[in-house]
């Protein structure tokens, strides 16, 4: 089958290969129950295609750029192993605006795009899978003397493929022209 994985090497990229990026300070979070193609290669990891039910748009989310912590965790039993995705943000402040998107999505099945603030990149990640979705597993409100935010954690509750990698240009816009234009989003989806 054309596309499949071949066992290659995985040379040194560059000297700084390690270095950590740059974060935006905008994530974009989507319902899984609303997507309507969501399709990976072969090699399974990038998704090629990536689309929303009839007039359903994504939404941009504000998040504290130093607090996110995106990734995958290996787990499972021998021969049954898969990833576990989370997706960790603070969101500065405490507007209605949140609240309401913390009290109707505390169970919703959902996806989190990240693009890195790195110049020229062309991919981004994405968290959660169709059969695997992101769930809030943490939604605490902290209002002290010293901060004003929100600490959210997404993460699955099932084992499921690594992180994928989305093309930028395939990510559908969100409801958001201001953040459609900081993002880079002009419409795409397959």
């Amino acid at each position: 089958m054309a596309g499949e994985y071949s066992f290659v090497s995985v040379p040194k990229q560059s000297n700084n290969q390690g270095m950590p990026n740059g974060k935006k300070n905008v994530v974009i979070i989507f319902e899984f129950d609303k997507v309507a193609t969501y399709t990976r290669d072969a090699k399974g990891v990038n998704v090629t295609a990536l689309a929303f039910q009839d007039s359903y748009k994504p939404i941009g989310l504000f998040v504290d750029e130093s607090s996110v912590d995106p990734g995958d965790e290996l787990g499972g039993e021998s021969y049954g192993r898969g990833w576990n995705h989370k997706f960790n943000f603070n969101h500065p402040g405490d507007d209605v605006e949140f609240a309401e998107f913390k009290e109707n999505n505390v169970n919703a099945p959902l996806g989190a795009i990240y693009i890195p603030c790195k110049p020229g990149t062309a991919t981004a990640k994405i968290y959660g899978t169709p059969c695997a979705p992101l769930h809030m597993t943490k939604a605490d409100e902290v209002d002290t003397n010293e901060a004003n935010r929100q600490e959210v954690e997404l993460r699955t509750e099932m084992l499921t493929h690594a992180v994928g990698r989305i093309a930028i240009a395939s990510i559908p816009a969100t409801d958001n022209a201001e953040i459609n234009a900081y993002l880079g989003l002009g419409g795409g989806g397959a």
